[in-house]
C-alpha cells in the first residue's frame, strides 16, 4: 500500500495482480537479517551475539558448497544489512526504548474496503511513570542502493503512518500509540523514519487507493505464468 499510493499506473497494474494471484512459493530476501535483528531488540540485554550467530549462519549460508548465485547474493546482503544497522544503532537510539517480538501472523488492518497487512517486525514500548505507556512498531526495510531518493524516503514515511494506523486501531491494549515510536527502519541509510505530519493526508490517500484497489480486484487477470489455485 506504501508503494500503491506514488506508484505509476503501470506499476500498480502490477501490485494488484500479484497480490490477487501471488506465487506459489515466494523466498523473502533478507529474511536472515531480518530475523537477527528482532532476535537482538527482543533481547533486554542486546547481546550483540545475536547479530554474530546471524553473521556467521549467513556467512556459512553462502559458503555451501552447491547453493544457487540467489542464495549467496541473499547471504552476503543479509550480512551486509546486519552490519548497516550495528553501526547505526547507537545514532537510531533504540537504547533506550523497549521492544517486544510478535506472533508471525498478526490481524490485518480493516478500516478501508481492502485489508491492509501490515505486518510489525517488532512491538514498541515507551513506559510512562503514570501507567500510560506509549506504544509503536518497527517495520525494517531493506533497499540498498535506493535510502536516499525522495521516492524511498517518501514511501518509508507512508510505511510509518501505516505502522501508526495499525498501533491506534489494534494495539490500544499495550498504550497510546505515539507517532514518535512508529518507525520505518531503512536499515541501509541507518534511518528511522516516522509519520508524515498527523498522517491524516496520507491516511486520506490509502483510503482512495484501498478503493481503487477494491473496485479493480475483480477485473485484474492472471499473469501468463500463473501457478497458483483458481481464484473466482
Amino acid at each position: 500500500m506504501a508503494e500503491y499510493i506514488a506508484a505509476s499506473p503501470t506499476r500498480q497494474r502490477a501490485i494488484r495482480r500479484d497480490a490477487r494471484f501471488p506465487k506459489t512459493s515466494v523466498v523473502a530476501q533478507y529474511k536472515p537479517a531480518r530475523e537477527g535483528l528482532i532476535d537482538f531488540l527482543d533481547d533486554a540485554s542486546r547481546s550483540l551475539n545475536h547479530l554474530a550467530t546471524a553473521t556467521n549462519r549467513q556467512e556459512r549460508r553462502e559458503n555451501t558448497s552447491g547453493v544457487s548465485d540467489w542464495v549467496k547474493r541473499d547471504s552476503r546482503l543479509s550480512i551486509e544489512a546486519i552490519e548497516a544497522f550495528q553501526r547505526s544503532y547507537n545514532q537510531l537510539g533504540f537504547a533506550a526504548l523497549d521492544f517486544e517480538a510478535l506472533p508471525k501472523r498478526q490481524p490485518h488492518l480493516e478500516i478501508w474496503p481492502t485489508k491492509v497487512s501490515v505486518n510489525l517486525d517488532l512491538l514498541v514500548r515507551s513506559r510512562q511513570k503514570d501507567g500510560n505507556d506509549k506504544v509503536g512498531g518497527v517495520i525494517f526495510l531493506f533497499s540498498k542502493g535506493e535510502a536516499s531518493s525522495r521516492k524511498r524516503i517518501d514511501q518509508s514515511k507512508n510505511v510509518a503512518g501505516l505502522i501508526l494506523t495499525y498501533c491506534s486501531h489494534l494495539m490500544g491494549g499495550y498504550g497510546e500509540a505515539d507517532p514518535k515510536l512508529c518507525l520505518a527502519v531503512d536499515v541501509f541509510s541507518g534511518i528511522a523514519h516516522t509519520p508524515p505530519g498527523s498522517f491524516s493526508r496520507g491516511a486520506r490517500q490509502m483510503e482512495i487507493c484501498s478503493r481503487d484497489i477494491a473496485d479493480l480486484w475483480n477485473r485484474t487477470p492472471p499473469p501468463d505464468d500463473y501457478d497458483g489455485p483458481p481464484v473466482s
